[in-house]
């Protein structure tokens, strides 16, 4: 059973032993899965290039050719693109499945998050949060940083706030953005944690550090601290400038925000 320190800015140290779960069964919307990981691999590459223009088609068959000269870390992209789909790609759940298991056996941590997902969401199979624990367990385990955010949503939608805040402070500490505006929520509300709009400011600008989509909900979280004065003095034009900063990456939250401001009614 591992214990994690929850490292606040102060340096003050929260720790807290992850319990034994109970199973339940969970069904939960989550971002994308995709990760900022650079192939070195030609063929990757290439995979990656066709990926980010759109040609998914060609990234199959660039991934498949990948895997098959015994890349790992193909064979989860694949699990990827069939989880996902998109243009051209239909998404094909069995596909998934049977590539995120060749990328687990390859060493590949992400083939057990992919796995996890699947049980966790009930993709082409009943849901079954236990095994989807033992995935994401078994993905942390083997050093992916995901991996304890869903372990950390599990907990969450089972009532679990503590567990839940242990998780996406692993998960936070080892750079994942969506955990650190997890996170900075629980400080934020005091689910887990003692409540510190400090904590929360600071793990909602580490998430808005990244500067797109995904960063956007800490520059959400980060705005709604200003609109209200928490911790830090009241400021609607910071709040503004950020809702509208996050707005601008395409975040629905911070569109809203926007459109409910006073002036909003009076805005051209």
């Amino acid at each position: 059973m591992k214990a994690f320190a929850i490292d606040p800015p102060s340096r003050m140290l929260v720790r807290v032993l992850v319990p034994v779960f109970v199973p339940v069964l969970v069904s939960l919307a989550t971002p994308a899965l995709a990760d900022m990981r650079t192939p070195s691999d030609p063929t990757m590459r290439a995979a990656k290039t066709a990926t980010d223009q759109g040609d998914l088609a060609q990234a199959v068959t660039l991934y498949k050719e990948a895997a098959d000269q015994g890349q790992a870390s193909a064979a989860s992209e694949l699990a990827r693109l069939y989880l996902e789909g998109g243009t051209g790609l239909t998404p094909d759940y069995a596909a998934a499945a049977d590539w995120a298991e060749r990328a687990a056996q390859g060493g590949d941590s992400r083939g057990y998050l992919y796995l996890g997902k699947i049980y966790m969401d009930g993709l082409g199979v009943p849901v079954d949060t236990a095994k989807a624990k033992d995935y994401f367990h078994k993905g942390e385990a083997a050093g992916d940083m995901k991996a304890p955010r869903y372990l950390g949503l599990i907990a969450k939608a089972e009532g679990d706030d503590k567990t839940a805040a242990t998780w996406f402070a692993e998960a936070a500490e080892a750079g994942d953005i969506t955990s650190q505006f997890y996170l900075g929520q629980a400080y934020e509300t005091g689910a887990g944690v003692p409540q510190d709009y400090t904590q929360a400011l600071y793990w909602y600008r580490k998430s808005a550090a990244r500067d797109d989509l995904i960063g956007s909900d800490g520059m959400v979280g980060e705005a709604g601290l200003y609109a209200r004065g928490l911790g830090v003095a009241q400021d609607p034009a910071r709040a503004k400038a950020l809702y509208t900063k996050a707005a601008a990456f395409g975040n629905p939250k911070a569109q809203a925000a926007l459109a409910a401001l006073p002036d909003a009614a009076s805005a051209p």
